[in-house]
């Protein structure tokens, strides 16, 4: 059965004015054992297709754990190996039954399968088994998310860990920032900072080969594992091919043994992550191990849609404000002290390598390098924001991140959400030396109270309990 979707403006994203969901329901008829074929289930079709149902088969892919008969292969074979011609991918999560008998003598099984064709799996998000209650039926509810594909997801990112920094360094060591003018504009500062800017992290950006990321990528995969899987395949193939008892043999063995090194990787990697005690991973072990909750999505009285979510959201976290006065010719100012070498290291060193970066994507740890090659490209290129007193827009752009508060009675309002914001890492730097400055001039004449430690270098907690123990003691 089949329910054709007509969307005139675009579906998920694309350019295609429908799509299709397929439902399959393959219950053994004798004498036929599975009377939907793969060639009626699986359709090339040349729009966005989804195919889902109890399609009574068992396979390894969908269930990597459990031994199955010579029978069950080759019954699955069909509809996994068309599957794999026409370009459709499996949605389920390897390893978690999707069917659990009433009776004790059946086990527990993946039946229940779920395909999409290559228009459609960019608009695949999730599938979860586990959400929702049961039905009753021995078969588990599965809720499968669709939505349009976000232009910021699924972007090749740079590996920065593989970047060539032995030619890079001898580029970077000979590298000049071109100075502007002596009394520029506002508009004139903003080109030559954004161009410098530009140049640089082009060449930076350019040294480090690119990932490819994926919905289904697999942090403790390894090169062995690939090598296993393809032998794992040729020997699949070979055996479907000979239909001899060596080749099953051979491809029964390379099964066990890939599935085996799997199960390895993945008590390795953990053990790894596990035996790096830090803040950070141990609450992402936290996630990790915990029920995951759905995170709630703002309902706003006023907005209907995506469009009217988002303009009421940026119209509360950054409310419209009067433009600033223009600005003439800028003028340097001379009380300003210049901007030293000594102040863009402290501000390096002080930033955390595992930061997220801004929209740049450049973390700390490529600036420190760069810092460390040739201390003067920062100095030239953050000397006349100093000198000038002007932080630049191109600067001032950042990627946020709307998060639930939680504990609210009622997410009807953007009050009941906040906002993460991440700048680019060169603006922080920027920032960082001027707090620094700031803080100095403060503590110089009198302006913090002789009890503030917090934020301030040189004070720390201990010095705020020797303080309170001071004052009791004396009172």
């Amino acid at each position: 059965m089949t329910l054709e979707v007509s969307t005139p403006q675009g579906c998920f994203g694309t350019n295609f004015h429908g799509f299709t969901i397929g439902n399959s329901y393959a219950r053994p008829l004798p004498p036929f054992p599975h009377p939907v074929s793969p060639k009626s289930s699986l359709l090339y079709l040349n729009h966005p297709y989804l195919i889902a149902g109890d399609f009574n088969i068992h396979n390894a892919a969908t269930d990597p754990s459990s031994l199955l008969s010579s029978r069950e292969e080759k019954e699955s074979a069909h509809y996994f190996d068309r599957a794999s011609d026409l370009g459709f991918t499996l949605l389920n999560t390897p390893g978690v039954y999707t069917r659990f008998p009433f009776s004790g003598s059946h086990r527990p099984s993946t039946i229940d399968l779920a395909f999409t064709n290559p228009h459609m799996f960019s608009a695949f998000r999730s599938w979860d088994a586990s959400s929702l209650p049961s039905t009753g039926s021995d078969h588990a509810p599965i809720i499968i998310t669709l939505r349009p594909p976000s232009p910021h997801n699924d972007r090749p990112r740079p590996r920065w860990q593989e970047a060539d920094w032995p030619s890079l360094t001898d580029r970077l060591k000979d590298w000049l920032v071109p100075p502007p003018r002596k009394t520029p504009s506002p508009n004139q500062l903003d080109q030559w900072f954004s161009s410098a800017l530009s140049t640089l992290t082009a060449a930076i950006d350019n040294t480090a080969p690119r990932s490819r990321p994926s919905p289904r990528s697999k942090a403790w995969w390894t090169p062995l594992l690939t090598t296993l899987r393809k032998e794992f395949s040729k020997a699949s193939r070979k055996a479907k091919k000979t239909q001899t008892p060596e080749s099953y043999s051979t491809a029964r063995r390379s099964k066990l043994g890939y599935f085996k090194a799997i199960k390895g990787a993945k008590a390795a990697y953990w053990a790894d992550f596990l035996a790096k005690p830090s803040p950070n991973n141990i609450w992402t072990a936290k996630q990790l191990v915990a029920q995951r909750k759905t995170p709630r999505f703002p309902s706003l009285p006023d907005a209907s849609n995506p469009v009217g979510i988002n303009n009421a959201l940026l119209d509360y976290f950054f409310p419209p404000k009067d433009p600033l006065p223009g600005r003439g010719r800028l003028k340097k100012n001379p009380s300003a002290a210049p901007l030293t070498e000594d102040e863009i290291k402290l501000a390096v060193t002080k930033s955390s390598p595992s930061s997220a970066p801004g929209p740049d994507g450049i973390p700390y740890s490529v600036w420190k390098k760069v810092n460390l090659i040739n201390p003067t490209i920062l100095l030239d290129l953050l000397s006349p924001l100093v000198e000038f007193g002007y932080h630049p827009p191109s600067l001032k752009t950042a990627n946020g991140v709307v998060l639930d508060k939680p504990g609210k009675a009622s997410y009807h309002s953007p009050a009941s959400f906040r906002i993460i914001v991440l700048l680019k890492t060169v603006s922080e730097i920027v920032e960082r030396v001027m707090t620094v400055r700031l803080s100095a001039i403060a503590r110089s004449r009198g302006l913090l109270h002789p009890n503030q430690c917090g934020s301030l270098p040189g004070l720390s907690s201990s010095d705020a309990c020797l303080t309170l123990m001071h004052e009791v003691k004396t009172l």
